[in-house]
């Protein structure tokens, strides 16, 4: 019995310690609430920094969640190694105060200045006062600034240089209650999302159970609004109202997507304008109004719930069309917003910033650009160039600028881009210090039809880190006197060529409100929307337009408005998409009949895969119905198929991979093929007694990441899995140990 009990004490023991591994590793899970929370600095990204006298600063910036109230007790606690080397006989012996300082600052509050001791992991506790948990920025992010002052480095009579490490492993102590988050139209993405937040919360996009296209157009286009505004950084995935599990209400942010009589499940919730008898009914609202709210979840009093709605197609469109516009206007509270019209860009016409030929950076909306401090910054101008037009020959930019005369001219430049591309460079001297004007000419080949973007990259360099103190006295100017000579004209019929996928997301994003953009879509599959979800996120990053004005359609129903004029992109499974049967005979791999398997002739090897295997493809064609639009085909042999393709096109490490006009995706492979050259990978045919073949050499593999984000729970039940079988298994041997001992 002893032997059992001794056997059952170390099954507790070893699932104690697995427990441990797991929450270990799991370091985004939500802290408990009204416990500290412990934030170490390897868990906001941050590596051991190292700052060298004479003077170093370094800054970590991060988010908290939303809903959270700070409470007094809150501390940072520093581990630093500093040493000291100098050229004289006297040693500094650890302990000893090594004639520096380090002040330390947390959102623009001054907290506490630390002498510095020589030794490797001093501890330095610093109290943090409740006030200083305000944060200075709009995105509600917190920043700590810690400046190494080693001023006596540059004493000329001797010699001595300070080294400061600070530990990755040193961490604040947050004492804090979760309380309803804070609502308010005005401040959006926030509390949806919170940027670089240590404890992130996911979101559900919730559409109803049999959307019209409409409300299909709308929830796309707040997909494409929440990647603008929260730069591609939130968690996000689409669900049917039928799909929102219990799980989900709890735990995510939540945005509901259409009608209102087709919310059932907002059926008494506590909204600013509540639902009656299955319409919104607020005081002067209108039959085709639109209407945002926000208000605390019913499911979670710690998340939000963000309505875009409307009491009709029209109305939902409406609002999610003022959502991307990031401007709302509210009534009340700032919780509820009445949208009576919106006038989006037509998809004809465009927002032409240059309607003339010569402009200032003024008349582009731009003042004085300032850039400062030591080291690189860079900032852009970006300005659009109306559909059917191209740049001439004779594009340049005047640029009027001054700087600093305190540079190290040797190690101090400027460095200028268009879309990308280096167009020219400026030498900084004493004599460019005052106001002075230089050109740069502007290539035609780097001017693209749609959104342009002018990137300035300026590296400042003092002459001494010991001539003086204040950095901001490093600094350069761009005044908006600076002339853009854009001359413009007419594109000939084709002139905007088909490319290939290494542009993307180009052509989509060539007009900034993507009003030459549809999504095609499958009228009843859920995953192929959740699909489209995502890439719509993805292209709506790009998107600088004021109202989004993307389109969608089902397929077998397409108008030809939508046909004829836009930019399309599909999304499905192909044998189940009638748009694909119609292409088939133009597509770069033709799908074999009555499967979902493309095939590329001509090629110099052929691969056979199953007919169940999880394969994704990517093709881009010309559109049969207007050659200067173009068709890209997101489609799968699966529903993983499918969601692998999408990867392609949201995972960075993919995208950059991306070639010619067709691409298969297996697992964690992209091969690319161009059917226009003849290079690339071969072809492929469906045979379901096939094994699968290895992938051709030029199949590069990189990491994928599966836009399900729903995940972060999942380790749970293996991890529970793991335990039991852990606790049994010792269990049983110490079972049959001591029946043999009896029997011996």
């Amino acid at each position: 019995m002893k032997t059992l009990f001794r056997s059952a004490l170390m099954a507790l023991a070893l699932a104690s310690l697995i427990s441990s591994l797991f929450l270990t590793n799991n370091v985004s899970a939500q802290a408990e609430t009204g416990s500290p929370a412990i934030i170490r600095f390897d868990m906001l990204g941050q590596t051991d920094a190292v700052l060298r006298g004479p003077y170093g600063t370094d800054n970590l910036r991060f988010g908290l969640p939303a809903n959270w109230a700070f409470e007094d007790g809150a501390s940072l606690q520093l581990i630093l190694s500093a040493s000291l080397v100098t050229d004289t006989s006297e040693t500094v012996a650890d302990g000893q105060f090594i004639g520096s300082t380090l002040s330390v600052t947390f959102n623009n509050t001054p907290v506490s200045t630390i002498p510095i001791v020589s030794g490797t992991n001093v501890v330095y506790d610093i109290p943090l006062p409740v006030t200083s948990f305000v944060s200075p920025f709009n995105d509600g992010r917190h920043e700590l600034t810690l400046f190494l002052d080693a001023g006596n480095d540059c004493d000329p009579a001797t010699t001595r240089h300070t080294t400061v490490v600070i530990s990755a492993s040193s961490r604040f102590n947050i004492p804090y209650t979760e309380q309803t988050p804070l609502l308010d139209l005005t401040n959006l993405p926030r509390p949806i999302f919170q940027r670089d937040s240590i404890f992130p919360v996911n979101t559900a996009l919730v559409i109803p159970d049999a959307p019209t296209s409409q409300e299909m157009q709308a929830a796309m286009t707040v997909a494409a609004s929440f990647g603008r505004m929260t730069s591609g950084e939130l968690v996000m995935s689409m669900v049917k109202m039928g799909e929102l599990n219990q799980e989900l209400r709890a735990n995510s942010q939540l945005i509901f997507v259409g009608k209102a009589a087709s919310l059932s499940l907002l059926q008494g919730a506590a909204l600013p304008a509540p639902i009656a008898n299955n319409a919104f009914a607020p005081s002067g609202f209108q039959k085709d109004d639109g209407i945002l709210q926000l208000a605390v979840s019913p499911w979670n009093k710690g998340r939000a719930l963000l309505v875009v709605s409307g009491n009709t197609d029209i109305g939902v469109v409406k609002a999610a069309q003022a959502l991307s516009n990031e401007n709302i206007q509210t009534v009340g509270d700032k919780t509820l917003s009445l949208i009576a019209d919106v006038l989006p860009t037509p998809a004809n016409s465009d927002n032409a910033a240059l309607p003339q030929q010569t402009r200032t950076l003024a008349d582009l909306g731009y003042g004085i650009i300032n850039m400062s401090g030591i080291g690189r910054s860079d900032a852009f101008v970006r300005f659009t160039v109306p559909r059917g037009f191209i740049s001439g020959n004779d594009a340049y930019l005047d640029l009027t600028f001054n700087h600093s005369g305190l540079l190290d001219f040797t190690r101090s430049g400027l460095t200028v881009f268009m879309n990308g591309n280096l167009i020219g460079s400026v030498l900084l001297s004493q004599q460019t210090a005052t106001t002075v004007t230089q050109r740069i000419k502007i290539p035609a080949s780097t001017v693209l039809t749609g959104e342009n973007e002018l990137k300035f990259e300026v590296d400042l360099a003092p002459v001494s880190q010991c001539s003086f103190l204040d950095f901001a006295n490093l600094w350069f100017s761009i005044l908006p006197e600076s002339v853009l000579n854009m001359p413009l004209q007419a594109a000939p019929a084709g002139a905007q060529s088909l490319g290939d996928l290494s542009t993307y997301p180009k052509p989509f994003t060539s007009d900034p409100t993507l009003s030459n953009l549809a999504f095609i879509l499958p009228k009843s599959d859920s995953s192929g929307w959740d699909t489209a979800a995502h890439v719509a996120f993805h292209i709506g990053r790009q998107a600088s337009g004021a109202i989004l004005n993307l389109a969608v359609a089902y397929d077998g129903e397409i108008p030809d408005a939508i046909r004829n004029n836009r930019n399309l992109i599909v999304v499905g499974l192909p044998s189940k998409l009638q748009i694909v049967n119609d292409l088939n005979d133009t597509l770069p791999a033709p799908f074999e009949k009555g499967t979902n398997v493309a095939v590329v002739k001509g090629q110099q090897i052929a691969y056979r895969f199953p007919a169940d295997a999880d394969l994704g493809y990517l093709e881009l064609l010309a559109s049969p119905w207007n050659l200067d639009r173009v068709v890209l085909l997101v489609v799968g042999t699966t529903p993983t198929g499918l969601q692998q393709s999408a990867n392609a096109l949201t995972v960075s490490l993919l995208r950059s991979q991306l070639k010619g006009n067709f691409v298969l995706i297996n697992g964690e492979s992209l091969t690319v093929a161009d059917t226009r050259t003849g290079l690339g990978m071969a072809g492929f045919s469906a045979n379901e007694n096939a094994t699968p073949q290895p992938m051709a050499p030029a199949a590069t593999a990189v990491p994928t990441a599966s836009p399900s984000v729903f995940s972060g729970v999942r380790w749970i039940p293996f991890a529970v899995g793991v335990l039991v079988i852990a606790i049994v298994v010792v269990l049983i041997i110490a079972a049959v140990t001591r029946r043999r001992v009896i029997s011996g």
